[in-house]
C-alpha cells in the first residue's frame, strides 16, 4: 500500500479533462490505490506509466488515459505526475515527462517532503 501524494501541477492537468469525464477522478483515485509497480511499464528513475481506463469512455485501456507516477522513499510514496489522452496524444515525449517531473519535485521540495 503506498501513500498517495496529489499536488497542484498534476491536479491542474487532471481538472482540463474532469470537466469532459466527470468520473476520472475517482477513476484516477482508485488507480493509485491499487498500484502494482509490477503491472505497469517502467520508464526508468523510479518512473511508471499506467493504462488507465476510464468509466466515461465506452472503450477498453489502449484508447483511453495514461497516468506518469513516481515512487519515492523505498516505495511508500506514489506521486502522480502527468495525464494525458490517448485521442489527444499518441505517446508523451520523454522531455516532456522530465519537465513534468522536474515540477513535481520543486512542489514536493517547496512542501518539505523531499529534502
Amino acid at each position: 500500500m503506498y501513500h498517495v501524494i496529489i499536488l497542484p501541477h498534476f491536479l491542474r492537468q487532471l481538472n482540463t479533462y474532469v470537466k469532459k469525464h466527470r468520473r476520472l477522478k475517482d477513476d484516477v483515485i482508485v488507480c493509485l490505490e491499487q498500484f502494482d509497480a509490477r503491472l505497469h511499464a517502467h520508464l526508468g528513475n523510479n518512473v511508471y506509466k499506467v493504462r488507465l481506463k476510464s468509466r466515461d469512455i465506452p472503450r477498453g485501456k489502449s484508447k483511453s488515459f495514461r497516468l506518469i507516477v513516481l515512487l519515492i522513499n523505498a516505495g511508500s510514496f506514489l506521486v502522480p505526475i502527468s495525464i494525458y489522452f490517448k485521442g489527444d496524444q499518441e505517446d508523451i515525449a520523454r522531455k516532456e515527462i522530465n519537465d513534468h517531473l522536474e515540477t513535481i519535485l520543486f512542489e514536493l521540495r517547496a512542501r518539505q517532503f523531499l529534502m
